[in-house]
């Protein structure tokens, strides 16, 4: 299993890196200076992409080595995989050795290195990588090996930069990669390296493949959790958050297609679910303050992002088609504009702060703190109990408190837009919390109240998304005194939109009220 932490560095301070004082002090002898090309092969239906695997041959000097990865995933930076190498004789996999050094770890795997698929093996991309390698010895005696690449991708007349930071563990313990990297950080604006270099190949072959057709979304959404009845609950608490950190680092917004807005929609999911998941363990498991002030930080920027991508792609999208001269001085087309440029700038602002240092600490702190599984230094016996219950007890008993809850809640939701908002926070966090625990009652029993509970939820949202709306118009309004009667007239029209919601909202929270809740 290979082990290593992978941080993105700008080229500009790669000499600042090379000359860093907690660099020289580890190094057990100066680095070792490689040029590398290597070539990365799979069928002419990504066979092995599909199974979750990568094959390379590296070429360093005259040696040639086959490098087989599979399995494994990526947590915060942090990469493991399962790896296996020989040497061959050419730049020319070798699946038969493959398949007999894979066989004894993986059958699945090993089935995949077929004769069949050894004869329609064909190169998809190549790399160009000068790469400097620092041994590493750290004071409790772990072992990194510390690697810079610097490079490219490529595939035919499509290249993508290379220029990042490795620390692998050798030996020893895994959180002083996390420790070295925040030490550097204080130092040299890294960022988390998420995509491998495979990845970034199969990027410019599908890139390829598409032409000159319009792109499509990166966006991914969360994967289905596969919990048991009887499992731990501390086990539960790290597969519900390690599934949330995955969506959160699949739509990483500044780690590539910056520009789209659904990855910043799903990431910002991702946030949601994860800080609802904080909040559905926290009696058990409870995440420590700075941390807690971090992720609020990071949502409520992403956040406001997609407030004004909202606004400025659906909300203003409801607004009726009006000839040129059927309201003076009226023009609505003005304002989608103006919504869009400020869109544009809010999400260009959210790129940045997920690419900044903050950010970096955030998730490699969030990292080390799952790693070292931080809630049990303070764990009392009752505590300790109450991570080992199964999981079943534990979920039914939060779902009841969920309902009340949004039972308490909803009872109000006619009052006011603040009631509503409430309303909607306790139907999100249920319906997430439903989904975490949908394994444990199986979809077909859950659909009925989820569904319910879904389509009310989505309702209070679009009464909610009016209510930002609003708040965002007064602040155009503001802004661009020309734009202020349309922004006044757009403003009233949401605003009988608004009132049009609160009938079916009623009707929608009678149906849920009337489901039985999953067992």
């Amino acid at each position: 299993m290979e082990t290593e932490l992978k941080l993105l560095l700008a080229p500009a301070h790669t000499k600042a890196f090379i000359r860093h004082p907690l660099v020289k002090r580890h190094a057990l002898a100066a680095p070792r200076i490689k040029d590398q090309t290597g070539t990365y092969f799979d069928t002419p239906d990504l066979l092995l992409r599909r199974h979750d695997a990568g094959l390379r041959v590296r070429r360093t000097g005259n040696e040639f080595i086959q490098t087989l990865k599979a399995g494994g995933g990526v947590s915060g930076g942090l990469h493991q995989r399962n790896e296996w190498e020989s040497q061959v004789a050419a730049e020319t996999p070798d699946l038969p050795a493959l398949r007999a050094l894979v066989a004894g770890d993986d059958e699945q795997v090993a089935e995949i290195l077929s004769d069949e698929v050894a004869a329609r093996i064909t190169p998809i991309f190549s790399t160009r990588i000068q790469r400097m390698v620092w041994d590493l010895r750290q004071k409790d005696g772990t072992e990194v090996e510390c690697v810079l690449d610097q490079g490219t991708v490529e595939h035919g007349a499509l290249q993508s930069p290379v220029c990042e930071i490795e620390l692998e563990l050798k030996s020893g313990d895994v959180n002083a990669l996390f420790d070295f990297a925040l030490q550097l950080l204080q130092d040299l604006p890294l960022r988390i390296g998420i995509q491998s270099k495979a990845q970034r190949g199969y990027t410019l072959f599908h890139q390829a493949r598409r032409g000159d057709a319009a792109p499509v979304s990166s966006a991914s959404r969360a994967t289905a959790l596969q919990l048991a009845r009887k499992m731990p609950v501390e086990q539960a608490f790290l597969a519900v958050v390690g599934n949330c950190v995955a969506q959160i680092q699949a739509n990483d917004i500044a780690d590539q297609d910056s520009d789209d807005i659904e990855r910043l929609h799903q990431m910002r999911v991702g946030l949601r679910r994860l800080r609802s998941a904080f909040s559905l363990f926290g009696e058990v498991i409870a995440l420590p303050a700075a941390l807690e002030q971090e992720f609020a930080w990071i949502a409520e920027a992403i956040g406001h992002a997609r407030d004004w991508d909202v606004l400025a792609t659906q909300t203003l999208s409801t607004l009726p088609g009006l000839a040129a001269d059927s309201i003076a001085g009226i023009d609505l087309e003005a304002v989608r504009h103006a919504a869009l440029i400020q869109a544009r700038k809010q999400h260009a602002q959210a790129v940045e702060t997920v690419a900044s240092p903050r950010y970096t600490a955030l998730v490699l702190q969030f990292s080390r703190w799952l790693l070292q599984a931080g809630w049990r230094t303070t764990a009392t016996e009752d505590n300790q109990q109450a991570l080992e219950q199964p999981l079943a007890r534990f979920a039914r008993q939060h779902l009841r408190q969920d309902e009340k809850r949004l039972n308490k809640r909803g009872a109000h939701m006619d009052e006011s837009a603040r009631a509503r908002h409430r309303t909607r926070i306790a139907a999100k966090k249920m319906r997430y919390d439903i989904e975490f625990f949908l394994a444990l009652y199986g979809e077909k029993k859950s659909r009925p109240y989820l569904k319910a509970l879904a389509r009310l939820q989505d309702q209070l949202g679009l009464q909610n998304d009016l209510v930002v709306a609003d708040a965002l118009l007064q602040q155009l309004q503001r802004r661009q005194a020309r734009l202020a009667p349309s922004v006044a007239w757009v403003r009233g029209f949401l605003s009988g939109q608004a009132g049009d919601g609160h009938a079916r909202t009623r009707r929608l929270w009678k149906k849920w009220q009337a489901q039985e809740l999953p067992r």
